[in-house]
Parts: structure tokens; C-alpha cells; sequence
């Protein structure tokens, strides 16, 4: 069309083309190349980002060094990005590559693995959550039970996670009651602080009997007396607890899962390995997400003096209880071995339930969406079974 005479813009409006497109293509066809015709590749010659071949053998090696899992050091290593960078980091290079620039070269030498996919189905119905707001917000606490040691007999781990910072704590005992656990939070508020919520799904020994009304175990008086507000979750739904069940997976297949213990200490002196390597990554992962001192906060403690008898009956004192319940079909939830109508119009649907100790009531409430207000859709009288104290100070507990 050119050669026959036709302009630049006639041809750029019949071809329904840019004019510097037509340009490009006259000139080619001028130069003495014969392949002008052919469409040339538009990556740059200078690559500023890309890495030499010693670093990309690096990242290779790192990545298999900390899977295997063969060493005091990295037996329970994570090996993802963070995980590698924290490797380079420990042999001493400088120039460390970004986690992108890992990523792909973990992808290009066919490193990668394919992401956990849950067979549980999405539901559609939106669940309501705190949202954590700082480090010590909210911790999740579970138990992993039965273990058994040959020779040495039955054995719980108690895990806690913090949901904000991934900082774990982990400790064995001997039996599975609210005395184990009372101790762990003791122990566990006293170097890593006393939080505003715990979340703990419906165990017995978290909520205190099965079958009487309005019964409060000896976990939720202590948490109420210290000013902590339990959530319960939904009745078999482990996984609304998604944080301390993926410790808890982890736990089992790095710790658990691959020793032969003898007794009790030994699988403290393991587990206590794995909650340091644990919290050391996670120290090291707060670089690159970059949230940690977005809020100010304060974190209280529970003094290294502070002493509690389990066998001491704590009175219920003021403060918040929290259960989140999916409405049945009969439009009704359980709160502490007691049912309450809702109803149908909410059947299936989630519903956020507080008792207030101080007050003697129950207010439930909803939301349609994350984005949706919080509707309050009942507040009802709930008159406990024995008088309701004020909190006992910390100052009482220490000798």
C-alpha cells in the first residue's frame, strides 16, 4: 500500500492502525535485515533486578537445606520465602534478593507447592469476628489430646497463639482439666502478657459442665476476674480457631509425629525447641508485613510473684462473656447448656451472643455482611445462679 503510494494516515485508517505502527513497519521493510517481517521480543537488554547465578544457587540451596530438616537448627525450619530470606540473612549476604524475586526463582526450578485447598465447601453465610487490632488482642488457646507416651501413659498439650503477632506458647501435662490449663495461663500471662480476649472453642474444660444452665467453669471466673473476655465459637467448627489449628498441625507432624519419647520432659524440652524457632520466624516475618507499629498499645502482665490455688473457688465477677452460635433450623442457639429462640428468619445464619455478668443480661446481635451495621436483635434478662462480685485485685494473689 505504501509502495503503491499510499500516505502514512491513509493506510493507518484503512488497517484501523496507529500511524507510528505503519511507520515501524515501512522502515523495517527499507533496512537490509530478512526477517524484518518477523515481530522482535520488547525484553529489555539490561535486566537491573535480575540475580547472578551464585545467589539463584543460593536460594536453591537454602530451600532444600531447610526442608530436609536434618539439623538441630532447622529441624523445625519453615521454608518458604521468609524462611530462605532468614537463611541468607543467617549466612551473612548482604544483598539479599526480595521475597518476589525468591518466589520466582523457587517457581522456576519447580520448588513451588500447591496450596492447601479445604474440602470443606465456602459458605456463603458471612461470620463475624474481632478484628485484631494489636499484639495481645486476641489470643487463641486449644488442646491436642489424646497423646500417649509408651511406658510414661497419657499426656495433653495446651497451645496458645497470639492471632496478631503468631507468637505461640506451648506446655504438656499430665491430665486434660481446667487445673492444667489454669497453670499454663498462669504461667503463660506472666512472660507473654495477659490478653483482651481469648478464643477457645466449647471443651469442657474450657467452659466449665456439661449440663446444667448458666454453669461457669474455673477457667471463665479466672478470666473474668482478670478482666479477659472469653469467645466461644461455634460448636463443631474447629476451624473458626484457623490460627492455633495450624500450630497445632504443625506441632504434630514436626514434633509429635516424628519422635519417639520417653517421658513427659522429654516432649517439653522438644516442644519448647519448636515454640523458639516458632517465635524467631515470626520475629523475623514482622520485617516484611510491616504491622506491628502501626497501633500503640500496652500489654499488661501477671507478676512474676502471682500465685493461684486451683482448688480456690473464684466468685463470677463483672465482664463480658462472648458466644458466637449458627442458628438451627428451629431458629434457636445454646448458650451454656441452655437454649434461646432466635428465630427462623435467622435459621442457619450466625449470631454474636454477650453476657454481661454485671448487668445480668444477654444481648444477641447480627451482621448481614462484613460492611453491614451490627443490629442488636434480642436483649433478654439473665439472671445468674449465685451473686455477682467485683473483681478480686491482682495484688491479692501475690506473696
Amino acid at each position: 500500500m505504501y509502495a503503491s503510494g499510499q500516505s502514512v494516515i491513509q493506510i493507518s485508517s484503512i488497517l484501523n492502525r496507529s500511524r507510528n505502527w505503519v511507520y515501524k513497519w515501512v522502515e523495517r521493510s527499507t533496512n537490509s535485515d530478512e526477517t524484518w517481517f518477523l515481530s522482535r521480543s520488547t525484553e529489555p537488554h539490561h535486566k537491573p533486578n535480575q540475580i547472578d547465578a551464585d545467589t539463584e544457587n543460593e536460594i536453591v540451596g537454602s530451600r532444600k537445606f531447610l526442608q530436609r530438616r536434618d539439623t538441630p537448627e532447622t529441624r523445625y525450619a519453615f521454608y518458604g520465602a521468609i524462611g530462605i530470606h532468614q537463611d541468607l540473612d543467617r549466612k551473612g549476604i548482604d544483598q539479599k534478593p526480595s521475597l518476589s524475586t525468591i518466589n520466582r526463582v523457587l517457581k522456576r526450578h519447580g520448588l513451588t507447592e500447591e496450596p492447601h485447598k479445604s474440602n470443606r465447601e465456602k459458605k456463603k453465610v458471612y461470620y463475624p469476628e474481632a478484628k485484631i487490632r494489636y499484639p495481645g488482642f486476641l489470643h487463641q488457646l486449644d488442646l491436642i489430646t489424646p497423646l500417649y507416651i509408651a511406658g510414661y501413659g497419657k499426656v495433653v498439650s495446651i497451645n496458645r497463639i497470639d492471632v496478631f503477632s503468631s507468637h505461640a506458647s506451648l506446655q504438656q501435662y499430665d491430665a486434660k482439666n481446667a487445673d492444667s490449663i489454669l497453670s499454663f495461663i498462669i504461667e503463660d500471662w506472666k512472660e507473654y502478657g495477659i490478653p483482651r480476649y481469648l478464643q477457645v472453642d466449647n471443651e469442657a474444660a474450657f467452659r466449665g459442665g456439661l449440663y446444667h444452665p448458666k454453669t461457669f467453669g474455673k477457667l471463665v471466673r479466672f478470666c473474668l476476674n482478670f478482666g479477659v473476655q472469653m469467645i466461644f465459637i461455634p460448636f463443631n467448627e474447629p476451624w473458626r480457631n484457623g490460627h492455633i489449628e495450624s500450630l497445632n498441625g504443625r506441632f504434630q507432624k514436626l514434633v509429635w509425629n516424628r519422635h519417639r519419647f520417653r517421658h513427659i520432659t522429654h516432649l517439653q524440652q522438644e516442644s519448647k525447641k519448636f515454640q523458639e524457632q516458632h517465635n524467631n520466624y515470626q520475629d523475623y516475618r514482622k520485617i516484611f508485613l510491616k504491622t506491628q507499629g502501626r497501633y500503640g498499645y500496652t500489654i499488661d502482665f501477671l507478676p512474676p510473684g502471682f500465685s493461684f490455688n486451683s482448688d480456690q473457688h473464684l466468685p463470677i465477677t463483672t465482664g463480658l462473656i462472648h458466644f458466637v452460635r449458627q442458628v438451627n433450623e428451629n431458629g434457636t442457639i445454646s448458650i451454656l447448656n441452655e437454649d434461646f429462640d432466635i428465630g427462623k428468619t435467622f435459621s442457619y445464619e450466625y449470631i454474636w451472643s454477650v453476657v454481661n455478668t454485671r448487668e445480668q443480661t444477654l444481648e444477641f446481635y447480627y451482621k448481614a455482611t462484613r460492611e453491614s451495621p451490627k443490629v442488636q436483635v434480642k436483649k433478654i434478662e439473665y439472671k445468674l445462679r449465685e451473686p455477682v462480685r467485683n473483681r478480686i485485685p491482682i495484688s491479692h494473689f501475690v506473696s
